[in-house]
């Protein structure tokens, strides 16, 4: 069985197919993938004698944005996201929209990064600081770690 050269012969799904026609294989011993590949059937065969695809040379794809986030990434200046705010307004959008501004200002190119964090920072919206985060006091987690004791937790009782 080890020099086998099935796989060169039909593909997966038809020999599944076969299994199943034949009986070997029972119908509830399907593989999950078997419905869907018969319902969703690829475009191209995967099939073993057929030749690999052409290996097409992939366009670098750079947004102006994506240099000045560079820059500020470069600088240390690591761009959070708070997921818990529902505001569509990223951080990182705010730095680009600040960055654009600076700039359409003729401030100096260096000083820019550092003004635009600084300025970002400041205008932070309330419901984002840390001590306005609201905790849900009822949730599971918030009960199970109300009552636990860190510094104590490897001590027995």
């Amino acid at each position: 069985m080890a020099t086998s050269r099935l796989e060169r012969i039909g593909t997966i799904f038809s020999r599944m197919e076969a299994l199943l026609k034949q009986g070997a294989i029972k119908v509830d011993d399907r593989p999950l993938w078997y419905d869907i590949y018969k319902a969703f059937p690829p475009i191209v065969e995967p099939k073993f004698a057929r030749p690999p695809p052409e290996n097409k040379t992939i366009r670098p794809i750079l947004y102006k944005e994506d240099v000045v986030r560079a820059k500020f990434h470069a600088k240390g200046h690591g761009i959070s996201t708070n997921l818990l705010v529902p505001s569509g307004e990223t951080q990182t959008k705010r730095l680009l929209q600040k960055y654009e501004a600076l700039k359409s200002e003729g401030v100096a190119e260096d000083e820019i990064i550092e003004k635009s964090v600084t300025a970002v920072s400041k205008e932070r919206p309330e419901f984002e600081k840390e001590e306005n985060v609201r905790v849900n006091k009822e949730s599971a987690t918030a009960q199970v770690l109300e009552g636990a004791d860190i510094k104590n937790i490897f001590n027995d009782k």
